[in-house]
């Protein structure tokens, strides 16, 4: 930290620092400060204290509109997620043996119920 303290020595000592230690309220207020011998010397580094300031300012804006955006799309998936479960069990109601009888029946259609079981067909080269 002596690379830092001699630093500090070095601003404390300058003429320019000290001139605007002496400055007054006022000062600031009128902008007579920016004036300064000290200051006038640190523009650069005051416009880009300012560009990062701005630059910091808008990234936060950017990422709050980012974060809303986010949490109202998550909003979405999780209703559309129970839209569609429920869609599947209306789905799974209609397609029981029982509902399909029904509909059938009430709609008169001319269908009946195959009374031969189901035949499995395997394929013997899938077994391998």
């Amino acid at each position: 930290m002596s690379w830092f303290n001699k630093i500090l020595e070095s601003i404390r000592g300058n003429e320019d620092f000290s001139d605007i230690k002496s400055s007054k309220f006022r000062e600031i207020l009128n902008g007579d400060i920016l004036t300064k011998k000290f200051l006038t010397k640190q523009y650069l580094l005051l416009f880009l204290i300012a560009a990062l300031a701005f630059f910091y300012v808008g990234n936060r804006y950017y990422y709050e509109i980012q974060l809303a955006e986010e949490i109202e799309l998550k909003k979405t998936i999780q209703d559309l997620k129970y839209e569609s479960l429920t869609n599947s069990a209306e789905l799974m109601q209609l397609s029981r043996e029982s509902n399909v009888l029904k509909m059938v029946n009430e709609k008169k259609l001319q269908l009946k119920e195959s009374e031969m079981p189901p035949i499995v067909i395997t394929d013997s080269l899938s077994n391998k």
